[in-house]
């Protein structure tokens, strides 16, 4: 709530250090010293937490990835709300920290064609299809305007890394997910995703009007249109997901994806703002606190 929040004020919420200390009623003190956990905690040099707030670092997943815990839950959310089907076409709109996980772990279950490959011997693009594809099945082509973003998601993952202004020709797509913040590519998403695809958004748009077009064609189009958010697990998945199951797979992936490989920069918390910044003009992808 923007009304609530005034500067100077504490904030964050995704913190990785090592225990140094145990209240007596803690039941696991022992084993617990020493480990490295995550909290989603403000940024601070030392806090206080509940036990039921840790969360133990796996072995093998370094601070420096733990630290994205809650960026890759975001993800793997997002890539729940939009149910990809093996073989869908996706873009993926807006390629910052969230956009490039989002392509990252859609990557994991791409399928050979979508890079010109070939399955069981035989070219997958001779299999009889709706004419909203090319026979690229499993393509995820994602969309930014800035060069390293773009550069950064053909690593993670990416089929096609294009500006925005490709999409008209790189689509239709099956799903859309827009992480961008911006509502022109919010219609862009919407107008690139072909007759009763979907439509998922991941973005905060705060208090700001968005203003779209959805005239004849949405209109006719049974397009569906998805808001997606990280919070809770969602409806349709409660019967088989539970926030504990989601943050398990969370930190399996974590293992896959590696995402401290998108760390451009790493400051002190006095830089902070410059940091914040650097972040809102685009020059850095990922920056780290370090204390």
């Amino acid at each position: 709530d923007d009304s609530t929040m005034s500067y100077p004020l504490t904030y964050g919420y995704s913190l990785v250090g090592r225990v140094v200390k145990c209240g007596s009623a803690v039941p696991d003190a022992d084993s617990l010293h020493g480990r490295l956990v995550f909290t989603f905690s403000p940024h601070s040099s030392r806090i206080i937490a509940d036990r039921e707030s840790l969360h133990v670092v796996p072995e093998g997943i370094s601070a420096e990835d733990a630290i994205f815990f809650p960026s890759v839950e975001t993800a793997l959310s997002l890539v729940h709300d939009a149910h990809v089907r093996i073989g869908e076409r996706v873009a993926i709109f807006g390629q910052g920290l969230i956009g490039l996980l989002v392509t990252s772990i859609l990557s994991l279950q791409e399928i050979a064609s979508s890079r010109g490959g070939r399955a069981g011997g035989s070219s997958i693009s001779s299999v009889g299809i709706a004419p909203t594809t090319d026979g690229r099945f499993g393509a995820i082509s994602v969309f930014d305007t800035i060069g390293d973003r773009l550069a950064a998601a053909s690593e993670m993952g990416a089929s096609e890394a294009l500006l925005p202004s490709e999409s008209h020709t790189a689509g239709p797509f099956d799903v859309a997910i827009e992480v961008s913040g911006n509502a022109r590519a919010l219609q862009s998403a919407i107008d690139s995703t072909s007759p009763g695809g979907r439509i998922i958004v991941g973005s905060w748009y705060g208090n700001d009007d968005v203003r779209l077009k959805l005239g004849i064609d949405f209109h006719r189009s049974r397009k569906t249109i998805k808001a997606s958010q990280v919070s809770e697990i969602p409806p349709e998945l409660r019967g088989l997901w539970t926030k504990e199951r989601r943050f398990a797979l969370t930190w399996e992936l974590m293992k896959l994806i590696r995402p401290s490989r998108l760390i451009t920069k790493t400051v002190t918390l006095d830089q902070a703002q410059e940091a914040y910044e650097l972040l809102d003009r685009g020059d850095e992808i990922s920056v780290s606190f370090r204390y």
